[in-house]
């Protein structure tokens, strides 16, 4: 039960290194003036390649950093969601995106690390590229009220 989590709004300096590594993703997808439905798909494209390629844990992380932040910009375009930092109680928390209602939220630099770390393991067993998926079943998610709010969906 989440019900002690708490919410607040990114800090500047967050809330600017985001808007910084969106920049910067540019370099990766040329995604300016695409709709965030055509930057995810774009997106998953990549993550696609760069799974297929070598490179160090701390590139990956880079990458996560740039994709995450571009792929939590297309939530908050797309289904009006919010940046927020929350701490869950627990010692846990960081980074998310949350529903409008509070009623979900998700993390989207550890996601797309996840992925990128080879660790988003599917019912087959094998790693995931679940960046389009999440996004599009985001597509109306708040109509199915949960019993705690901010359930963590990645």
């Amino acid at each position: 039960m989440k019900t002690n989590v708490k919410a607040t709004d990114l800090d500047e300096e967050t809330a600017d290194a985001i808007q910084e590594m969106i920049q910067e993703s540019s370099d990766l997808l040329k995604h300016a003036g695409e709709t965030p439905k055509n930057i995810v798909r774009m997106m998953r494209e990549r993550v696609d390649k760069l799974l297929k390629e070598e490179h160090s844990d701390d590139e990956l992380k880079e990458y996560a950093i740039q994709l995450g932040s571009l792929w939590g910009s297309a939530v908050v375009s797309a289904y009006a969601w919010s940046w927020k930092d929350l701490d869950f109680g627990d010692g846990t928390g960081g980074i998310f995106v949350v529903s409008p209602n509070a009623y979900y939220c998700c993390a989207p630099l550890d996601f797309v690390y996840k992925i990128l770390m080879k660790n988003n393991i599917g019912l087959d067993g094998n790693n995931d590229n679940t960046v389009e998926l999440l996004f599009n079943m985001m597509d109306g998610i708040e109509k199915q009220k949960p019993k705690d709010p901010y359930q963590v969906i990645s």
